[in-house]
Formats: structure tokens, sequence, C-alpha cells
């Protein structure tokens, strides 16, 4: 394997606790790492049926395209929806075929693109599916995200339970979303010591976190109160200095910038969070020792909310859209709703170092190169040799 760019993955962002042969820090065989992995995906969603009273539901893999049903992450073409189109007629197949006849233009084609985040469609089910006020749905969500190059905690492959819980609109306020988000840790709390019970060997034989464990309360911030107390730090020296500190915060608040003018804690899409009534799970992942993002989630926008995000970004030609319309005339559920990363729950509860050690992720030769020499046990996508 040869490793076209040895600086691809910085080396201060390698994990210095974790080595599986020399500091035997992970004792799980790798069979025996898959047998956890499922069960904690299984005793995830249990709990995600019960505590949240929502049931799994089919997840689309593709949505048509001009509908404004997909998530355009921070709006930039590096991280837009990976795009594909179905033929509305057969394709003519055979060694014989020349590829100009079978990759023309075809009228009546769909222009489709791979999901990006079920955030509204999800919404719009809650109203098919005529659920009541505080029932739900949740999916597997596997999307594509071709703008990251990647990194130990970041993946081209982006999986999780997405889910959408109907509510109304009084109970759009901060208080709900509190509630909501204590729910939502104490899930991630209770998985951890399942984990830690049922593969106490996970942190036998001198595991270098074998004393350290999830916070029991989240401490909540608004991005405001973040940025005045850590002023002279940008977003993500901030969220790291308070999982540092607190070691779990959720962080209220964004997409608007600061009221010094300042950019904002993250860039968010404009049409299906209110930016002042969303946040993220943050976490201190304790072999990383860095900020490790769990969940992003929030009250679903109103009228109002989503006109004045449109407009802010500049975006306002979108109302036009079908569901921005349906949003507008109050025609899909008032709700809440938010997505938990699959990958990064099983890493932080496994105690893995890099994501791509419980996904089958895509990475650059370089950066299976370094993942190896530091021995995280990455799954690979092919054969791997390293040179």
């Amino acid at each position: 394997m040869t490793a076209r760019n040895e600086n691809y993955m910085p080396e201060e962002i390698l994990p210095p606790l974790y080595n599986r042969d020399a500091n035997s820090t992970h004792r799980l065989s790798r069979m025996d790492l898959q047998r956890a992995i499922g069960d904690v995906k299984r005793f995830f969603e249990a709990r995600l049926e019960e505590d949240l009273n929502i049931v799994k539901h089919a997840a689309p893999l593709a949505f048509l395209r001009g509908t404004g049903v997909n998530d355009e992450l921070d709006g930039t073409e590096s991280k837009s929806a990976v795009r594909f189109k179905i033929p509305n007629q057969d394709i003519p197949r055979g060694i014989k075929v020349d590829a100009d006849i079978a990759n023309r233009e075809r009228p009546y084609e769909m222009d489709c693109e791979v999901v990006q985040s079920l955030a509204k469609w999800k919404r719009v089910m809650l109203g098919r599916l005529d659920c009541a006020v505080g029932e739900g749905i949740y999916c597997d969500s596997t999307s594509i995200r071709k703008g990251y190059k990647g990194d130990v905690t970041h993946s081209a492959i982006a999986d999780q339970w997405d889910f959408e819980i109907r509510i109304t609109k009084e109970q759009r306020n901060i208080e709900n979303l509190v509630t909501f988000v204590r729910t939502i840790w104490r899930i991630i709390k209770d998985a951890e010591s399942y984990v830690l019970e049922k593969y106490p060997e996970i942190l036998s034989k001198g595991h270098p976190t074998a004393q350290w464990r999830l916070p029991e309360d989240i401490t909540i911030f608004t991005s405001e109160e973040l940025h005045a107390e850590y002023p002279k730090l940008d977003a993500h020296g901030r969220e790291n200095a308070a999982v540092n500190k607190y070691g779990a915060v959720f962080i209220v608040g964004m997409g608007w910038p600061m009221k010094d003018g300042s950019d904002p804690e993250e860039v968010r899409s404009p049409g299906y969070d209110d930016w002042n009534l969303n946040g993220d799970i943050i976490v201190r992942h304790p072999l990383t020792e860095y900020r490790h993002e769990l969940s992003s989630m929030g009250i679903r926008v109103d009228k109002d909310a989503l006109l004045k995000q449109l407009e802010y970004r500049e975006v306002l030609y979108e109302k036009d859209l079908d569901f921005m319309k349906a949003v507008i005339a109050e025609e899909v559920p008032f709700s809440y709703g938010g997505g938990i990363g699959i990958s990064r729950t099983l890493m932080l509860l496994l105690r893995t170092a890099h994501i791509g050690e419980v996904q089958v992720g895509l990475w650059h030769d370089a950066h299976y190169k370094q993942a190896i020499e530091a021995g995280i046990d990455m799954i690979p996508d092919r054969i791997v040799k390293v040179e």
C-alpha cells in the first residue's frame, strides 16, 4: 500500500492512550466487539422505544431532488448530497452495447440524491401515520457525507438513530427541549452501565480509562453563555474546554451568529431546526481526550422561524419548495427530533479510539497506515497491506 499523503491524518489526533498490542487497552476480540456492537444497538433501540414512546420505521436511502425534503447540511456544494438518476425505461445491457448509448441522457429521468438527513421526511411521516401528540418514530439512517476527509471521529459514512416526536405549538419552548435532552442523556448513561456490566473485560488489565465514567448529569449552556465563558477560543475550542471541565454538555442555539457578530457555534440548514430551540450533546471521549459530538436535536421550525432563517441565509426562494410550503401552511405536525450518531455512541461506550473500529468507512491509504501503526484496529473496506 502506498501512502499518498503521509500527513493526511495529523499525528497529534492519534490517541496516545490507545495501543491494542503495546498497552493492552482493549481486550475484546474482533468477534466479541461485533457481539457488543449488536448488544448496544439492541439496548439503545429498546430504550428509545420505551422512553420516548416511538416505534421503528423503515427509512429511505434517497430522495427525489428539488422537493426540499433532504438536508443541505451547511449549504456548501462540497457537502451537498450525492446525486444519481433513475431512468424511466430500460437501459440496453451487454458487452456489445456502446457506452454512449448506455450513458446518454433520457427524457423523464428521475433526478435523485442520497439521504443527508431524515429530519424533514420524518416530520412528514408523523402526519402520514396520524401520530398523536407524544408519539413518534425513529429510523436507522445511513448517509454518505462526501465533503468529509475523515479522522478518528468523522467518517464519509454517517449512521444515526433518527427520531421524531409530535408536539403541540405550545410545547415549542426551551423547557420541553431540556426535558427531551435529559431523557436522551439517561438512556446514554444506562447504556454505559449496561456495557460495562456485560463486558467488564473492556476495562480489565490496566485499561487507562478504568476509572472514567460519563457524568450523572449533563450540563446545559446556551451558545452565548459558552461564548462568554471562553471568548478567546473558536467554537471547537470552546466545546473542548467545556467538556474537559464538565464531562458532558448540551449547547442550546445552533445557527444564529453570536450577539457580538462572531460566527455561529455551528452552521445549520435553515429548513428543519428552530435555531433558538436546538442544540448538540457533546462529551469528552476518554481516549481521544477531545470533544465527541453524540447528537444534534431540536424543536423544528414553525412558519415564523423558517422564514426568518431562510431570509438570513439569503435563500428565501426555498419557501416555494414543497416541504417549505407545507411548513408555512402548517400542513405538517409540529415536532421535536434529532439524530444520535450510532457509530459515535458505539465508539464512546465500547472505548474505541477510532470510529473505523465500529463501522466500515472509506479511508485513504495513509489513514490506514497511520492508524495501524498506532495499534488502531480499523475494519477495512478492502484488503489493506501496510508496507
